[in-house]
């Protein structure tokens, strides 16, 4: 396989390993919320607060979303530069026989 193939097989599944821990975080906070208030340990007045950190921080991602976008967009286009780089040095350095 070449590398290129290695690279994009790797950046899938860096991809597939992120969003599987994103997945698992999630359910495990949820997991927890609902622990939580089961057992009696959330208090009403923890509850308003935590609804308010909540909206404070779905705010937040709401007016960092589209900076996030182009920072990743930025980072997806360095990413396949460097790797149309490396494949080119790869290229001129393969001696066939």
């Amino acid at each position: 396989m070449k590398n290129a193939n290695l690279s994009r097989e790797r950046m899938t599944w860096v991809a597939l390993v992120a969003a599987l821990a994103t997945s698992a975080s999630w359910l495990a906070a949820i997991s927890l919320a609902l622990l939580a208030r089961s057992s009696g340990i959330v208090t009403p007045a923890m509850l308003v607060a935590l609804r308010a950190l909540a909206r404070a921080g779905w705010l937040l991602l709401r007016q960092a979303a589209p900076v996030a976008l182009v920072a990743l967009f930025v980072a997806a286009v360095i990413a396949l530069a460097w790797t149309h780089a490396n494949e080119a040095r790869v290229g001129e350095r393969t001696r066939h026989a």
